[in-house]
């Protein structure tokens, strides 16, 4: 199975981004990148997130614009596919990744997407 980068846009989420992380190491996926792109974070959204194996990219709050944080992120990702998840959602299912990324095994497909909910 191929690497998949998982780009995580947040500001002030310390009281989810645990959640979402937790949820990311138990997916059957095993080969992930988490990339966290935080936006100046004044709470303990990044001391948390330094808590897993992520790779951090930090912007001041006053550069901060979704597409560019978005961008960042994507940039700094290495894996074959990428996931861009809100850091205030969860993963209900183990296999979430791995049914995102199943339709590509089809080379006509370009692109899959979830439904968030939180």
């Amino acid at each position: 199975m191929s690497k998949v980068s998982i780009v995580i846009r947040c500001y002030n989420e310390e009281q989810h981004i645990g959640r979402l992380l937790s949820g990311l190491m138990q997916q059957t996926v095993r080969d992930l990148e988490i990339i966290v792109v935080d936006s100046g974070s004044t709470d303990s959204t990044v001391a948390i997130a330094s808590c897993y194996p992520i790779k951090l990219v930090s912007i001041k709050p006053e550069d901060f614009s979704f597409g560019r944080s978005l961008n960042l992120g994507c940039q700094a990702a290495t894996g074959q596919f990428i996931v861009i998840a809100s850091a205030h959602v969860y993963p209900q299912y183990q296999d979430w990744i791995e049914k995102l990324i199943f339709p590509f095994d089809d080379p006509d497909i370009a692109l899959t997407y979830g439904k968030q909910r939180g």
